[in-house]
């Protein structure tokens, strides 16, 4: 029988309630929460508001009105009560950048959705729609959660987002027990919950612009040390990165390479402002890449050959077979770049760990070999 959603909602917005309502949450087994953010003016996310809820009542934590959140964060950090999610990604880092720490142990219901046949990626409103037959409002989707008064219906779209994701996870949870699959995602949870995933290396930032190997080496080595400065500086300034330089100047600089601040001015996509403000700095990081040897930052990725492309194939077609036998979307298994990965000869992969080796990583090494061996061409390795 599927719960009723709890029907309590309470804002709190001074210190004694929060402690109050932390020491309840408390001595529960498990918590559903949420977030509402900003980050369309700072590089950190701003947290503004924390929804929490268990089988009877949801909180609604006004983080603005506050000024000591140490019960929220204790709660959060409190190992014996279970943290459910949906789609926890954005949740984990504005929660790590504010508190320093994540949230533990953790369930995230978006992940364990596959499992049983819901679509991967799922959307929180498709997935209630889906468990329990209820149409969500969207009319707050893009509120501005950092002004007060919030506008009319705004906390309760918020409430609705931890409301049913109690009931969400009750429905999910039973599901997974009859199905003998709920000690499944333990790794894939506590891979989540790993801090590295969430701290800032400056020095990769070049990551992020996508057109960064259409660049020959000496440039992309300019590439990197701009991207990586600016990135130091929107942090140490809690600005969005394209607010210190847009993508197509630290592409420009990158391929011309400036000799001085007025040859800069040559480059449109650099603001004069811009150009004022740090170009000293700028022409510093254009020199220091020139003293690096005109090495590519990374190696480019070569197209597959024919016979990996039908390994690939392969490999994709048994990992099809092996999720539609176990009624579990493919996508949650592996992805074509896994795969890929896998026909070149990669075995540190997530899909030939835990229990997706069993249900399809196994089959998909098998088959991938066993075409090789037939056709002799050895291309996966051992």
């Amino acid at each position: 029988m599927i719960p009723k959603p709890p029907e309590h909602v309470v804002t709190i917005t001074d210190g004694a309630a929060l402690a109050d309502f932390a020491a309840r949450m408390r001595k529960r087994d498990w918590i559903a929460v949420d977030t509402e953010f900003l980050r369309e003016s700072t590089y950190y996310p701003k947290l503004c508001l924390v929804q929490i809820a268990d089988a009877e009542e949801v909180g609604l934590i006004d983080v603005i009105a506050l000024d000591d959140l140490e019960p929220l964060a204790a709660l959060l950090a409190d190992t014996n009560v279970l943290k459910v999610f949906h789609s926890a990604e954005q949740d984990l880092e504005v929660l790590y950048q504010r508190f320093g720490a994540l949230p533990a142990p953790l369930f995230d219901t978006q992940v364990a959705a596959p499992l049983l046949g819901l679509d991967d990626q799922m959307g929180y409103a498709r997935l209630i729609d889906a468990l329990l037959n209820i149409d969500l409002p969207k009319a707050h989707t893009r509120t501005d959660w950092s002004k007060r008064p919030l506008p009319d219906g705004a906390l309760d779209y918020a409430a609705d987002d931890v409301r049913y994701l109690a009931v969400a996870y009750h429905v999910i949870g039973q599901k997974l027990v009859e199905h003998e699959r709920e000690a499944w995602l333990a790794e894939d949870f506590e891979r989540m919950i790993d801090t590295q995933r969430f701290d800032v290396d400056t020095t990769q930032a070049w990551r992020r612009i996508k057109s960064w190997h259409r660049l020959k080496p000496a440039q992309q080595q300019a590439l990197a040390v701009i991207a990586d400065w600016r990135e130091r500086e929107a942090m140490a300034s809690d600005r969005p990165r394209r607010w210190i330089l847009a993508d197509d100047a630290v592409i420009e600089l990158a391929k011309r390479r400036p000799r001085d601040t007025e040859a800069m001015g040559e480059i449109r996509a650099l603001p004069a402002k811009t150009r004022a403000r740090h170009g000293e700095t700028l022409l510093a990081c254009l020199q220091e890449a020139a003293e690096r040897p005109a090495e590519p930052i990374a190696p480019l990725p070569t197209p597959p050959s024919d016979e990996e492309k039908r390994l690939i194939k392969i490999g994709m077609d048994t990992l099809a077979e092996r999720a539609e036998s176990h009624d579990i979307a493919a996508s949650a298994l592996a992805s074509r770049k896994e795969i890929a990965a896998l026909v070149a000869g990669e075995r540190e992969l997530r899909l030939l760990g835990g229990w997706r080796a069993g249900v399809a990583g196994e089959a998909v090494l098998a088959a991938i070999k066993n075409a090789e061996a037939a056709s002799g061409s050895g291309v996966s390795g051992s």
